[in-house]
């Protein structure tokens, strides 16, 4: 059965990948035209989709090569009566595609099954694509025969005399060859040129020509890419340093300093399952602290597109307005100018010290108090177009202004405020906090707090998707920890015997189980905070964000903690395996 431990990660992803399909046909059935509204999220749903077939595809290489590794005495006794390397290297290629075939085919049976109780949910049952159908199958199994190449070449190459000793030797190296130290050394140096180029061009491009963004992306994902195969690379010879950094709590205790001395007793198993945790977890922080980042700037830009709840606009009678019940009234004049005879925009003299919240607003240079007769705020962008900055002089309609503050995410109702003593007229309009049904007649309302509400909501869900999507991946990668503990435990069978001998107790011999896999999930978390945060901020740099990466820090807290535990959960049954294992008998098993 050890054979078949890969099936649950690509079925998890094949499920998946269906369940996208029926999504959308459900979606294009109950909803007609307001589907149109969720292309974005079809979109997002398909990129994650992707990225599940990556880390199952990785989580299947590994289990390969460990099965495989198992199975090394049969493979030697057979290479020994006359199968040549090619011919075994077929055999186990073979057996990794039916694999493939019979997860995928779960995976979609699942998704149908799954999509038949929608109805209890009050929509409409999806059909049944028998074409992404086909796809789906058809990808999971080629994805699955891909990862059984490398492993089954590797297998089929160990001579029968090298293949006769235990399979724990095969995996106790964590040297790797000058090749392949070239080979990650080239690609992280290139992974950081790319940065560097990045953000440099990102934050040093005052004016961005057409499809530059969309170039910055693509180099920041070339750049993480390579970031990620420097670290399959070169994984085995980080595993020491890493276990070495988090192992200091840990060794000052016997059951942590044999599971830390576990974990780096087989240094290229290590690497390659937390290879495949740390994917996962750096593509959640990564998502964690954009999307935090984004939401800090969404807020500021609505808090200048919505700055109270409703927006009165005609010939506005102040005392009316406060008689009806209204609550901090604050008029406004709008007029248009030209700053530096370069840049012509809408400018209004509203009093953004006097809104009731200014808590999401960020200033980015200056002080909002410091508005006065003849200066002006303006936004970031706005600023950095004019390379102005807070105590810069500008020319506003011809009369020398002081830029008194820039402000990220845009200042409200147009793109600069004025001192009220700069702007002649009368009130055009008004700010009001209340009910709508409190505004008497004659006026023209428009409820902010209800289309603020609306943009929050939809940037909200789409995060909450993105999230729980990417968690679909870390759960592919914890079902990897656990075949990888299981086939550990496995080949492990006389040293757990020789620790209950020398009086381990079952409790102790399974708690260093659970231990030694939650430290995968802690090496995995370890290496994804490396590779998130920074390209998060690359991200952010690529997109032209004008607004500082802000990290979650209780958000990441929590993710590291809940793959801790699932890690460690993961090692579980693996551990009572473990211990119910008799000494005697575990020192009598043939390895």
């Amino acid at each position: 059965m050890r054979r078949f431990l890969p099936v649950l990660s690509i079925t998890i992803a094949a499920f998946f990948a269906y369940s996208t399909v029926l999504a959308k046909d459900i979606t294009e059935r109950s909803l007609a035209v307001k589907a149109a509204r969720l292309v974005e999220v079809f979109a997002l749903l398909g990129a994650f989709v992707t990225v599940a077939m990556i880390v199952a595809a990785l989580v299947s290489t590994s289990t390969f090569r460990i099965v495989f590794a198992q199975r090394m005495r049969q493979l030697a006794l057979l290479r020994a009566v006359g199968a040549s390397r090619a011919r075994l290297a077929r055999s186990l290629i073979a057996e990794g595609a039916l694999t493939g075939l019979l997860a995928s085919i779960a995976g979609v049976a699942l998704a149908v099954g799954a999509g038949q109780l929608v109805p209890l949910a009050g929509l409409e049952a999806p059909g049944v694509p028998l074409t992404p159908a086909l796809v789906v199958v058809f990808g999971s199994f080629v994805l699955t025969t891909l990862a059984a190449l490398a492993p089954a070449w590797s297998a089929a190459k160990v001579s029968p005399l090298e293949a006769l000793r235990t399979s724990a030797v095969q995996d106790t190296r964590n040297r790797i060859g000058g090749p392949r130290w070239v080979l990650g050394v080239l690609m992280a140096s290139a992974a950081g040129v790319l940065l560097v180029n990045v953000v440099v061009d990102g934050l040093f491009s005052k004016q961005r020509p057409s499809g530059m963004t969309e170039d910055l992306l693509l180099r920041t994902t070339i750049s993480g890419a390579l970031a990620f195969g420097a670290l399959i690379t070169l994984g085995p010879a980080l595993i020491s340093p890493v276990l070495r950094l988090i192992g200091v709590a840990l060794r000052r205790s016997t059951i942590g300093t044999l599971a830390v001395s576990g974990v780096g007793g087989a240094p290229r198993r290590a690497a390659s399952v937390t290879a495949v945790v740390a994917l996962g977890v750096s593509l959640v922080i990564a998502t964690l602290t954009g999307a935090n980042t984004l939401q800090g700037l969404g807020k500021a830009e609505m808090a200048s597109a919505y700055p109270a709840d409703l927006e009165i606009t005609g010939a506005v009678d102040l005392a009316a307005l406060r008689a009806a019940g209204l609550t901090d009234v604050l008029p406004y004049q709008r007029t248009e100018i030209t700053v530096n005879g370069r840049l012509t925009m809408q400018a209004t003299d509203l009093d953004i010290t006097r809104l009731r919240d200014l808590s999401d607003f960020r200033v980015d240079t200056g002080s909002l108090n410091s508005v006065g007769p003849r200066s002006i705020i303006l936004s970031t962008y706005t600023a950095s177009r004019l390379g102005l900055v807070a105590g810069s002089r500008a020319d506003v309609n011809g009369v020398q202004m002081t830029v008194a503050a820039t402000v990220f995410g845009g200042v409200p109702l147009g793109s600069a405020l004025l001192h009220s003593s700069d702007v002649e007229g009368d009130p055009v309009g008004a700010l009001a906090n209340g009910a709508k049904d409190l505004v008497p007649a004659g006026y023209e309302v428009e409820s902010l707090t209800d289309r603020r509400l609306a943009q929050e909501n939809w940037f909200t869900t789409l995060v909450a998707i993105a999230v729980g999507l990417l968690f679909l991946t870390m759960l592919i990668a914890v079902v990897g920890v656990g075949s990888t503990t299981a086939l550990s435990v496995l080949e492990r069978t006389r040293e757990s015997g020789l620790l209950r001998a020398i009086g381990l107790t079952r409790k102790e011999l399974g708690r260093l189980v659970t231990v030694e896999a939650g430290l995968y999930g802690i090496i995995g978390a370890v290496l994804g905070l490396a590779i998130g945060v920074p390209y998060a901020w690359l991200a952010i740099i690529s997109l032209g964000v004008e607004w500082p990466l802000q990290v979650p820090v209780f958000s990441v807290g929590v993710v590291v903690f809940v793959l801790a535990a699932l890690t460690a959960g993961a090692g579980l049954l693996p551990a009572r395996r473990a211990a119910r294992v008799s000494p005697v008998a575990a020192l009598h098993s043939i390895q």
